[in-house]
C-alpha cells in the first residue's frame, strides 16, 4: 500500500504541575525567549510560509563556510557579511515569508529587520527539532547564506499560538495539513519523578514503534523466559549426543552451556520481581509465578491466582519448582482452553529478540576476550 510514516513525538517536560495536566498536542511546541512572543491579537492568515536555516546566521566569519577567504586590508568583512544577511532578509520578506527559523544564532540586526516587516523569528531551535519541523512543514533546511532560498525550500504552517503552563509559555506551531508530528507535554511536581516519567514515555514509544513495524508479541511477565528455558533444557538433553558431536565438544560441555543459557533466561524472569517475592515455575506449562517471600515448598498451594502473563491459572494439583534450582527436565504442555484467554501482559517480539541477540553477542565477546565481567550493581 506504499510507505507509511510513523511520525515523530517530541517530549517536553514541565516541573511544578500535576501529572494530570500532561497532554499531547498536534504539531510542535517550542520554548522561545519571553520577549520573542507576539501579541495574541496579531492575525496570521493561513498558510504561513516558513523558511528554515541549518547554517548559522550570526554573521561570524568562521561560520561563512570552508575555503580560503582573501580580504582587502581596508575591507570591513563584518559589514560585508551583514549586508549579505540583510539581502537574505529582504528576499524572504519579498517572498512573503511569515516565520523565519534558524537552528543556530541569528544576527540581532537581521532579527530586528525581519520583525519590523512582520516576520516571526525563532533562533537556536537546536538540532533535535530540525527533523520533526521539516517533516511537519515540508521545509528544506537551507545550509548557506550566499544564495537566496528557492521557493521549493519554503514550508507551510497553519497557525501560531501560545500555550501557557503556569508561568511557562510555549510557542505552538500547528501543521498546515494532517501531520504525524506531535508534542507530548509531561508534567509533575517532583523533578525526579518527572525524569522517570519521561524515560518511561520514551521507552513506551520505542516499543510501540517496534510493534507497528513487527506486529508480533510474546507472553510477558517472565513466562516466555521460563517456558523457553524449560523447552530448551528438555530438547537439548534429548538430543545431546548428536548435537555435541556436531559442535565438536563433549556432552558434559554442551549440557553445561545449555544450563548456563537456561539459567540466564530464568534470571531475567526472576528479576521482574521487585517486592521481595519468590519466583517459581509450574512443572506443567513452565510459566512464571510469584509467591510471598520466604515461602516453603510444602506451603505452596493453588491459591496464587494467575501466572505472570495471566494465561494460566493455578490449581491445588499444580506442582512447583523454584527458579534457578535443579529439577527434572520436562516438556512444557501447551495451554488448551475451551474459550480463548487473552494474556494480561505482553512483551514486544522485536524488543525481546533484540535483547536476546545483544545478550548472546555480549557473552560471545566476553568469551573471546577471556575476561570476567562482574555486575557491581
Amino acid at each position: 500500500p506504499g510507505t507509511v510514516s510513523l511520525g515523530k513525538i517530541v517530549t517536553v517536560t514541565i516541573k511544578g504541575h500535576s501529572v494530570l495536566e500532561s497532554a499531547v498536542f498536534t504539531g510542535l511546541l517550542v520554548d522561545v525567549p519571553e520577549d520573542n512572543f507576539f501579541d495574541t491579537k496579531d492575525s496570521f492568515s493561513a498558510p504561513l510560509l516558513m523558511v528554515l536555516f541549518s547554517a548559522s546566521l550570526a554573521g561570524d566569519l568562521c561560520e561563512v563556510g570552508e575555503g580560503v577567504i582573501q580580504a582587502h586590508p581596508h575591507l570591513d568583512t563584518a559589514s560585508q557579511i551583514l549586508d549579505q544577511l540583510l539581502e537574505l532578509g529582504k528576499q524572504v520578506v519579498k517572498d512573503e515569508v511569515r516565520v523565519f527559523v534558524c537552528q543556530k544564532v541569528i544576527h540581532p540586526v537581521l532579527q530586528r529587520f525581519l520583525r519590523c516587516h512582520g516576520v516571526f523569528v525563532i533562533e537556536r531551535l537546536g538540532v533535535a527539532l530540525m527533523e520533526p519541523l521539516t517533516q511537519m512543514t515540508g521545509a528544506q533546511p537551507v545550509a548557506t547564506l550566499h544564495s537566496t532560498p528557492p521557493a521549493v525550500a519554503y514550508g507551510k504552517i497553519r497557525h501560531l499560538s501560545v500555550k501557557q503552563f503556569g508561568p511557562k509559555k510555549l510557542l505552538h506551531l500547528q501543521p498546515f495539513e494532517e501531520s504525524t508530528v506531535c508534542t507530548m507535554v509531561l508534567c509533575h511536581r517532583n523533578e525526579t519523578m518527572l525524569n522517570e516519567l519521561k524515560v518511561v514515555s520514551q521507552k513506551t514509544e520505542h516499543v510501540l514503534r517496534l510493534t507497528l513495524r513487527e506486529p508480533s508479541a510474546l507472553l510477558g511477565g517472565g513466562c516466555t523466559e521460563t517456558h523457553l528455558a524449560a523447552y530448551i533444557r528438555h530438547k537439548c538433553k534429548n538430543e545431546v549426543s548428536e548435537t555435541a558431536t556436531g559442535l565438536g565438544c563433549s556432552q558434559t560441555e554442551y549440557l553445561l552451556a545449555v544450563e548456563g543459557f537456561c539459567h540466564s533466561l530464568e534470571f531475567v524472569a526472576s528479576s521482574l520481581e521487585h517486592d521481595g517475592g519468590t519466583s517459581v515455575s509450574d512443572l506443567t506449562h513452565a510459566h512464571n509465578w510469584t509467591f510471598p517471600p520466604d515461602i516453603l515448598e510444602e506451603q505452596m498451594d493453588g491459591s496464587v491466582g494467575f501466572c505472570g502473563c495471566g494465561v494460566v491459572g493455578s490449581s491445588p494439583s499444580t506442582k512447583w519448582t523454584f527458579l534457578k534450582t535443579e529439577h527434572p527436565g520436562f516438556s512444557p504442555v501447551p495451554v488448551v482452553r475451551d474459550t480463548p484467554v487473552q494474556p494480561s501482559v505482553l512483551d514486544s517480539f522485536a524488543a525481546k529478540l533484540s535483547a536476546f541477540q545483544v545478550a548472546v553477542e555480549t557473552a560471545n565477546l566476553a568469551l573471546d576476550v577471556r575476561y570476567v565481567i562482574q555486575d557491581v550493581n
